[in-house]
This record gives structure tokens, sequence and C-alpha cells, in this order.
């Protein structure tokens, strides 16, 4: 009888499984930095199917015909297209993924998270704060709970409460702006 131990899902394992999506994920966390494809060989050496350094190259050629990286110093360094649809899709992906056990943390003592500013459009460059507005009756406890976070530094949290949220239209118009554009991570949407 074979075991099989089920882990939970998570958005990481959901959207950064595959070798290429690991490679793409590595590339966010600096993604104005030129990478050498031997340290990135050794810094991936855990990820299943990555075929070492061939492998690497083979992959990061195919991500390059994809618009998505770009070779500099004379093929042997690898840099992230930052301005790439898909690239910033996927790093909007990332956030949500970073922010996965902190919204885990928040959603039973708020009614509502929205992610907003760079990380919400894909944007984010290297230690960019992740924008979180959240709308709860213990604003106090959540700003606690947030700078726990092992994210907690990166945090720009704004808490409001449901009385101050409801009239934010007359209160705060640049910041219903910016939320209007940003991602529900729980609550009601608008």
């Amino acid at each position: 009888m074979v075991r099989s131990r089920k882990s939970t899902l998570t958005f990481d394992s959901l959207f950064f499984a595959t070798p290429e999506q690991k490679i793409m994920r590595f590339l966010f966390n600096s993604p104005t930095t030129s990478f050498p494809i031997r340290a990135m060989s050794t810094r991936l050496k855990g990820v299943r199917g990555l075929g070492g350094a061939e492998g690497l190259t083979k992959i990061l050629t195919e991500l390059h015909e994809a618009g998505m990286v770009s070779f500099v110093d004379h093929d042997r360094a690898v840099r992230l297209v930052d301005d790439h649809c898909y690239v910033q899709v996927l790093k909007t992906f990332s956030a949500l993924c970073d922010l996965e056990g902190l919204k885990a943390s928040l959603e039973p003592i708020s009614s509502k998270g929205i992610l907003f500013g760079s990380h919400a459009q894909g944007r984010a460059c290297t230690d960019a704060e992740y924008d979180l507005f959240v709308v709860t009756s213990i604003p106090e406890e959540v700003r606690k709970t947030a700078s726990h976070h092992p994210l907690g530094k990166l945090i720009a949290l704004t808490a409001w409460t449901p009385e101050h949220y409801q009239d934010m239209e007359k209160k705060d118009k640049k910041l219903a702006l910016k939320l209007a554009t940003g991602i529900v991570l729980w609550g009601e949407s608008w």
C-alpha cells in the first residue's frame, strides 16, 4: 500500500509549482538585478525537475523567447523584463502568495482586506511595501498581528473601522481611488 501525504493547497504550490515558475519566483525577489546563470543554478539546486545548469539554460532560453527575461553580459547573466504583461501578472500572484499567511491571521478579526499599490499592479520593485487596507473594529489588534508577521516591516497597513470606511468617498477620495484598483483579498467586493 502506498502512503501519500496530502499537503494543504496553498497559492504558492498552485501558482509556482513548475521549474519555470520557480525560476520566475526567484527572479521576482530582485527584479532589477542581473543573475549569472551559474549562480542561479547553485541557488535553485533543490528545484525538482530543473536539470542543473543545462536545464536552467534551456528554460531561460524559452523564457527569453517569450520576452519574459533578457540575457545580459554576453549571455552569461539573465534579468527579468519587468514591464512584460505576463511578468506583472505573475508578480501579483507572487504578492498574493506572500500575504497568504497574514490573510489567514487577519481574516477572522476583520471584515475586509484589500491589497493595493505596486504589488497589486505587478509593478513592485525590490523591498517595495505591501500596501494593505483592512476594515476592522479592532485596528490595534490588526496592527499588532501584522507587525508580528515575517513581512511585518514591509507591510504598509491602513486599518479603518467600519464606520470610518462607510464614509470613505467623502473622507479620502485619493485612497478610495487606489482601493478601487486594488485586489480584495477577503470580504465583500465593492
